[in-house]
This record gives structure tokens, sequence and C-alpha cells, in this order.
């Protein structure tokens, strides 16, 4: 493949029909392994098919993957040195109608084993091989059901001759295979049953001693110049229930065979996956926007009820919709992949023939013929991927779309698969509903202290109304095309958005002055997302809440109302600097960062503690969030409002179109409502009573520290525990709980004052009577602490984030156009550069040259240079600045917006000073806008 680096051109090299003569004319007619698996299956189609196929690197085959395993009756593929690394997304390399299942290699290059199963069957990951640095043999067993009958499924891969691997083979037949009905494992075990040698008869003998069988095949290994041999086996547990097996050369994929097998055991039917979908494509807007205009609203308009008034626009605005957009089943089809055309298959199937000439007559000749079939095929391969990777990223003008293509290949952080078949909606629904419940004694204990507190010197707040003009604007700023409870989506509002805002305008202001809030837009649909690969339990699932689209709209509204009234009388604690405009990690760690340092330029030690609030957001009371609001000067009328917003919620889980039952949520602000981190910033707010140190706060990250001399720690430590008691007693009249042993502590100084230390004999930091032990480094929102703020494990942390972004990357480097890589790199490589940066400009110039270094990377990659080549041509054609100009240009970004942005923390404006500020008397220096230099003694602080 020839690419030019010229961004305004992309060119592709294609093989002519010349090169693709060859003196035997035959190749055609010559079945391919996808044939051969045809003809062994046409007549098993209510057996469980598989086969298992030793693939010597799945990124590397995956083409080859495409075109032979397209048989509709194969079930399973047993897959032995996958060669997948966690910087592959499993998405780069499905197979249309299939689920992989991967246990990758990860301290050793090459390996790993893993498994395709057809996404309709049910199964349970059983066991799998651990990484070590010790080469040894790799598994993947898996639980597969079948109506009432368990089948453990495995593949194993013995990766040498000379491993002992057969007592631990033995231990893992004698811990499942007694368990199952049917076993059946495949793979590469390197050991040759045509020798009749020690290790031949210990593995016959383990086989025999777990009641297994071993099924009889010819040799299924065969290198040029060598002796075949038998090294991958088939082990099943009942040969009565083997209808048919055997073997099939496989020279597409390595000098191994594929090995294939029917068994009497029937799978369960795929079920076609069809989703109801309303069609927007083909509406007559003119026809729509004719019947919108004749629509009498009165019934909407005269409802004496909230609910009545919603209820009605709900199905006059979906009779409307059945009529011009109805709802029609859409049916999943699993489309072959777009490149690879019949000329790909073509040259792939000459290829495979070349090779398999090459093994029966290897010699010089036919070794150099299949060399060039090879590189043939492959140079075509790539051609076509690129040219299909170009025409959808280059020629669709739609982002959301090119960027879901971009998904679909592997780039950025990818969504994991939950295997739903074992999985218990309505348990699992519990789980997520689940919050700590307050004692009534305590509940109107904690009740009567806030309703004595005073009340803040601010006007009675209440709800204004909302005119056309706001409810548009907001209807607008709501993206989201996800469809809530009430059907109502935002793709049925936008074409007909100026005959709608009268209408619900007219809803949202009874809302508010009625002091309800809908019924139907309390119900919310739960998606469990998993947390990492291969979830094995509900706390490895984030729930993710959609609710309607309108009841977004209205909490914008609100909010939009109740924020300002907040801010504008600085009701919010100045301090926390969760979901604030104005406010971010960065401004959070800028702040902390630099009175960690003004305490070094002191000469004085930091004592940093972080608390983890146990499922914070899901633990509000609501009498309590109601009695804080109140205390807040709220009107009753908006205390209705907000009453009726949180009681009475209802929500239930979805997962691939089956739901739960509805579960009450009876604590907790709304999850995915917009209204929800102000209110719980309101609810967290009162902890500022309790505390009389230092301390931070962004949404419930709370973290706490004091400044002190060597001399005082043990007393300052003590200060401290005593702030954590107060803070543990607001937890249990709050109904929050803090989680010590995902807390963590630190001590923060020069090296010269923490090398004096008596660690030993340190006063522990406790919370509850558990002890937080002193940590050398904590992560403190996104960035690395070290006890000497060196910074170095923060860069080690860039720098590992960069080199796994580009590793997924790289493999894409040929196929996408440069364009697209500039934009890859900006999105995705540029803010783990650019994270908070401003809160670590103190680095030596080794650091700075590291970032460099990684910047240079990211250039790299965009243009395909060479590891040698210079990039500062190609930063200069980009327009970015080094990194060293790249940091400062942040921090004069910040340092202006903090001078004359009012929406920023005060918090950071107080550290700041003109010169001209600094006297009372007018001088002709009171124009200068000359900052203060603040004082210092070491260059800690400079």
């Amino acid at each position: 493949m020839i690419y030019n680096n010229d961004d305004s051109s992309d060119t592709f090299c294609s093989v002519t029909s010349s090169d693709e003569t060859d003196s035997d004319g035959s190749f055609l007619s010559l079945p391919s392994l996808s044939d051969d698996l045809d003809a062994h299956f046409c007549d098993a189609s209510k057996l469980f098919n598989l086969v298992h196929i030793n693939a010597q690197s799945i990124p590397a085959h995956f083409p080859d993957l495409l075109t032979s395993f397209q048989n509709k009756n194969l079930h399973a593929i047993l897959v032995s040195e996958s060669w997948l690394k966690p910087c592959l997304p499993s998405t780069s390399f499905c197979l249309p109608g299939f689920r992989l299942i991967r246990n990758d290699r990860l301290d050793r290059a090459v390996g790993g084993v893993a498994i395709y199963l057809r996404s309709h069957i049910p199964f349970t990951v059983i066991d799998s091989s651990q990484h070590h640095n010790s080469p040894g043999a790799e598994h993947l067993f898996i639980e597969v059901l079948f109506s009432n009958t368990k089948l453990l499924l495995g593949v194993y891969y013995n990766p040498s001759l000379t491993i002992d691997y057969f007592m631990s083979f033995e231990n893992l037949l004698e811990k499942f295979v007694p368990f199952y009905s049917h076993t059946i494992i495949m793979g590469d075990f390197n050991t040759c049953l045509l020798k009749k040698d020690s290790r031949t008869l210990r593995l016959t003998s383990i086989v025999q001693a777990a009641d297994l069988h071993i099924l009889p095949l010819s040799a299924t290994h065969t290198f040029p110049n060598c002796l075949p041999s038998l090294l991958d086996l088939i082990l099943v547990s009942s040969v009565s229930h083997v209808e048919k097996f055997g073997q099939c050369v496989a020279s597409a994929f390595s000098y191994h065979d594929l090995l294939f097998l029917c068994y009497k055991l029937r799978p369960p039917k795929a079920k076609r996956k069809i989703l109801m979908r309303r069609n927007f494509h083909g509406i007559n807007f003119e026809s729509l926007t004719n019947d919108v205009s004749n629509i009498d609203w009165s019934g909407v308009l005269n409802a004496s009820s909230i609910d009545e008034k919603l209820n009605t626009f709900n199905f006059l605005l979906t009779q409307l919709y059945d009529k011009h957009a109805p709802i029609r089943p859409v049916r999943i089809k699993h489309l072959p992949a777009p490149w690879l055309t019949d000329e790909v298959k073509r040259l792939q199937k000459k290829k495979n023939i070349a090779k398999a000439k090459f093994k029966l007559d290897p010699n010089e000749t036919s070794h150099e013929k299949y060399r060039i079939a090879r590189n043939r095929c492959n140079r075509w391969c790539r051609d076509e991927h690129r040219r299909h990777i170009y025409k959808s990223v280059i020629e669709d003008n739609d982002t959301a779309r090119v960027w879901n293509f971009l998904k679909s290949l592997g780039v950025g952080k990818q969504q994991q698969d939950i295997n739903s078949q074992n999985l218990d909606l309505n348990l699992l629904n519990k789980h997520f509903s689940s919050s700590v419940t307050l004692d009534n004694i305590t509940k109107l204990n904690t009740i009567s202290q806030i309703s004595a507190s005073p009340t803040p010197d601010s006007p009675l707040f209440q709800f204004s109304q909302f005119t056309n003009s706001d409810v548009k604007k907001n209807i607008l700023a709501v993206s989201s095309n996800s469809v809530g409870s009430d059907c109502i989506s935002r793709q049925m509002v936008i074409p007909i958005i100026d005959y709608l805002v009268p209408i619900i305008t007219n809803i949202f202001n009874f809302s508010i002055s009625s002091g309800t809030f809908p019924s139907c837009w309390k119900d919310a649909v739960i998606i469990p997302l998993p947390k990492k690969p291969n979830s094995t339990s509900f706390s490895d699932l984030r729930p993710i809440s959609i609710l309607p689209f309108l009841s977004k709209v209205l909490e914008r509204l609100t909010y939009n109302q109740l924020n300002l009234f907040l801010c504008r009388y600085n009701l919010l604690n100045p301090f926390q600097s969760g979901f604030r405009s104005g406010h971010s990690t960065t401004t959070a760690l800028v702040k902390i960062t630099d009175d960690i340092r003004m305490a070094k330029d002191k000469r004085r030690l930091t004592v940093l503690t972080l608390l983890d609030f146990s499922n914070a957001f899901n633990s509000v009371d609501f009498d309590i969030l109601l009695a804080i609001l109140n205390s807040l000067d709220i009107s009753p009328i908006a205390i209705d409002w907000f009453h009726s917003y949180l009681h009475g919620r209802l929500q239930r889980v979805r997962l691939n179109d089956i739901f739960s039952d509805y579960v009450s949520i009876n604590a907790g602000v709304p999850q995915g409502g917009v209204m929800s981190p102000l209110l719980f910033s309101i609810f967290i707010n009162t902890i500022s009573q309790y505390i009389f140190s230092p301390y931070h706060l962004y949404a419930d990250d709370l973290q706490i520290y004091l400044h002190t001399n060597l001399a005082q720690l043990p007393s300052t430590i003590n200060i401290l525990n005593q702030e954590l008691e107060r803070i543990n007693g607001w937890s249990k009249e709050f109904g929050l709980s803090v989680n010590p042993s995902k807390s963590q502590a630190i001590i923060i100084g020069s090296q010269q004052l923490i090398s004096r230390i008596d660690w030993p004999n340190l006063t522990k930091i406790t919370f509850a009577g558990i002890i937080i032990p002193y940590s050398e480094k904590v992560k403190n929102l996104g960035i690395i602490f070290d006890k000497f703020m060196s910074w170095d494990p923060q860069i080690c942390e860039v720098s590992r984030k960069i080199f796994a972004s580009i590793g997924s990357l790289r493999r894409l480097r040929n196929f996408l156009p440069i364009p697209t890589k500039i934009a890859l790199a900006q999105s995705l490589l540029h803010p783990i550069l650019d994270y908070a940066d401003t809160c670590y400009l103190d680095l030596r110039e080794d650091q700075l040259n590291k970032l460099e270094r990684l910047q240079n990377l990211c250039i790299r990659f965009i243009f395909g240079l060479r590891k040698y080549d210079r990039v500062s041509e190609f930063r200069e054609r980009l327009k970015w600045l080094p990194i060293r100009q790249r940091r400062n240009t942040h921090v004069l970004s910040l340092l202006y917006c903090i001078l004359f942005n009012p929406i920023l923390p005060s918090y950071l404006k107080e550290r700041f000073q003109f010169l001209c500020d600094s006297h009372n008397r007018s001088l002709r220096s009171s124009e200068n806008l000359t900052l203060k230099i603040c004082s210092h003694s070491t260059t800690f602080y400079r």
C-alpha cells in the first residue's frame, strides 16, 4: 500500500488483472475451508457444532475468519493462539452473530485463547488461566446451558513441547468435569500422540482418570520438511453423543488443521432481534404541519391537574405520529464486512491453495508462489479496507455517525457486553434501588436541628413563569434522542416545535404554579453498563437512567432559576467545585496544590485525607433534603414542587428489550436528572458546619488537609482525627456513609522533612475506629500526588495513558486519512496531556522533555513518521505549540479567566491582587494592571 503524507490526498495501490494470473488455472475449482465446513455441517442443523482453530493471530487473520466461518449451523469457534491484547478491543474482531469471549496473555508476546460463541446461547465463564511471568498452559472454560443440560466447554493451549502442564490440567479436570453432564475440551496440547513417550502416556492416563475420551485423529500439524504430529485434540465425556468429527486443512491460519465436532445436544434457537421504531425518514412534513395546526389542544389547556394535562398532550401527540410516522418492526441483521468483496475472497482462496501446495511439496518454487499470492491478497485486503474507512469518515458529513463508525473500529473507550442470560433483572433492580435508611428518631432530630438553624439574609425564592422563548431555547438545548417511559422523544417535538411550544409552556407553568410534578415523568428506565470486562457481580454494573425528554426540559428551566438564586446570594459552599459554572476539577486542584506548595515554602508538612462516600447520590434522604431547602427560604409552593418531584418515583431495568418489574425509589436524588447534582450540592452543603480545618469538595469527594511543622505533627493528626469524628457524626445524622477502606491519607513535604518522620511511632489516622493507612502516593481528582510532590508518578501515568491510546490507534494508522488522525489526536490524546496541567507547573526539565516526546509521538502517529524523523516541520503544519508554550498558554488563559470572569471561584480570585489595589491613594500607577507577586522564601513557591 502506498500512502501519500499530503493530507489533501489519499492514494490506493491495487493489483491489476495481469498480476492475478497463475500457471495453474484450476485453483478456483478447489474447495475452500468454508466449503468444507458447509459440507460437514449441512445435515447437522439440530446438533451442537463447533470447531477449533490454531489462529496464530486473530488480528492478522481476521479477514480469513470472516470468510471461513459463515456457516449458519456453526455454534462455537474455539481459538488457540489468539494473539489478542487488552489494547485491542473485541469490537474490532467480532464475527456476525457471535460473541467473543477472551483470555489474553498479558505478560508475554503472542499466545492467548478465545471462544466465539453464538450470541443467543447462554453461557457463564467458569475458569480461565491466570497471567504470570513463567510460561505455562492457557485455558478458558465456560458453562453453556442447553435447556436443562449444562455443558462444560473449554479451549486449552500448551505453548511448548517442554512445559509440564499435566498436574495443572489434571487439577482442572478434577475440579470441574464431575459437575457437568457433558464436557467438550478442544485445543493445542503440544503433546504428540503419535509418539508413545512419557508425555503421551501421562496425558492419556489423566484423560482416562477424568472419564473423558480422546477422539481419534490423524496428524494435525504438518510443517514443511518436518515429521507430521498429532498435537490438536478433541476431548469429550460421551462418545455416544458424538455424531461426527474430523479435521480440515486450515492453511489460511497456520500449519495446524482445523478440528470440527458435531455433538448430540440441541442448542437453543436464535431469536430474531426485532426493534419497534418510528419511521421518521418517510414523514411528509407539509402534511404533518397541516395536521398539527388543526389539533384541538383545549383538553390540555383546560385540564384541572398536571397529570390530566400531560396525558392528554401525550395522547394527541402520539396519535399524530401514529399517522405520520407509525411504529414498525425493524429487524436487526448481521451484515457482512462491506470491504470483504468477491475479489478479496477470490484472492484469499488462491493464497490458501498456494500454501496448501507448499505444504505438500515444500520447495523454493512453491514457497515463492505462496509468498506472492499471500502478499498480493494482504495488499488487496488492506486496500479495500482502507477505501471503506476513507469513504465512511471523509464522505460522511454526520459527525455522530462518523464517531460511531470509528468506535466500531475500536477507537476510544469501548462499551463492554453484558451476559444477560443468567442475570436476574429484578434482583439487579433491587440492588440499584437499595439505600441506607435512617431511623425515624435520628431523622426527626436532624430535621429539628436544620429547622432551628438561622435562615439566610435573602429574599424568598419563588419559581417565575416560563416564557415561550425560554421553553424553546431549553428544548433545543437537550440533545439526547433517548426515549423515556412516556414514549415521547425529541424527534417527535423538534419538527413541529413552533406549534408545540405554547402548549408545553402551559404544562410547565401549571406544574410550578400548582407545586406538582407529572407522575408519568417519575418513571425511569435503567440501562446497566459494565464497569469492566466479564462482569460477575451487580457491583460491576453501572446504572444509566433514561428519563422522559420533556421532563429534562422542565428540570433545566427550574434548575436555572434555583441555581441563579443560590449563586446570587452565595448560598452554596464556596469550596464546592462540583457541578458549578466556572468551577472544575482543575480549579479545585489548583487551589489544593497551591496550598501545599505554600506550606512547603514555609517548611511545613501537609497531612491530606481523601474520604470516599459510599453510594452518596442514592442515599440522600428526601425529608432531610426538603428541610434543608426550606431553611434556604424556598417558598412553600416551590417546596411542594420539590416534594412532588422527589416522591413517588419508580424505576425498572431494561436489558436487550427485557424489562424487570418496577420498584419504588425511597431515597436518593433522581439518577440522570438535570436537577439532581444541584440538589445533592445543597444536601452536602451542611457538612461545612462540622469542619473547622481547610477542606475541599468536588461533588461527593471530600478532602481535608492540615499544615504543620514536624514537631507538631502528632498533635495535628489528633486534630485531623477529631475532624473525621465530626464528619462521622454528620454522616450518621444525614444518612450518608463513608467507606474508610477506600479512603486515603498521605503526608506531603520536602524530602528532608519526610525523611525525619518517625513512621513506626506516628499517630494513626482513623475513621470510625478503622485505620486509614498512609500512602506513598494518592490519586486526587485524576492527578497523582506523591509524598514529595515530585510529579514523577503523574508523568508516568500520563505516559502510560498516551502509549495505551496510541497502541489502540496504531493498527489503524495506515487506514485512516490524515484529517481523521488529527481529529483523533486532538480528541483522545491531547486531553491526556492537557488535563489539569495548570496545577503541576513546577516540573523539572527532564519531565517537560518527556511530555514533549509524548506530544511528538502523537505527531508521528498522524503523519506516519519513523522514530528518528524530525517533527518540527510537521508540528508547524498542525499549528501546535511545543509543550512548554502550550502549558504556558493554558496558565495564561486560566489566569485571565480568574481575573476577569465573574463566575470563576472566589477561592482563586482572592489569590491575586493588582499592584494598584495595594494602596488607597490615587497614583500614576493606579492604572497599572501588574499583578502583585506573592512573597516566597524557597523555590517550592516561586
